[in-house]
């Protein structure tokens, strides 16, 4: 598993992708699945970036990503707001 802590801020996009994209690229993943996930992950850490912190306010993302064969699992954590957008 690896780790990086940045702050929620939208300039840290590329860096999130880059480091994702590493190790995806280090584990031979297509590059068909690599551009879904940098999709994924421009949705995900753009709404930490935008919505979770009081604007004003820059917070802390920490993205992880475990490989195991041929899965990839990444987890986003932040410590903003709560959203649920089944309530929305």
């Amino acid at each position: 598993m690896k780790t990086l802590k940045v702050p929620a801020v939208v300039e840290q996009l590329e860096t999130v992708q880059k480091f994702v994209d590493t190790a995806l690229e280090a584990n031979d993943c297509p590059m068909k699945a690599q551009m879904q996930i940098d999709v994924a992950i421009d949705e995900l850490f753009s709404n930490i970036a935008f919505y979770a912190y009081p604007e004003g306010t820059v917070g802390k993302a920490l993205v992880t990503i475990s490989i195991s064969g041929d899965m990839a699992s990444l987890t986003f954590m932040d410590s903003g707001k709560e959203f649920n957008p089944l309530k929305k």
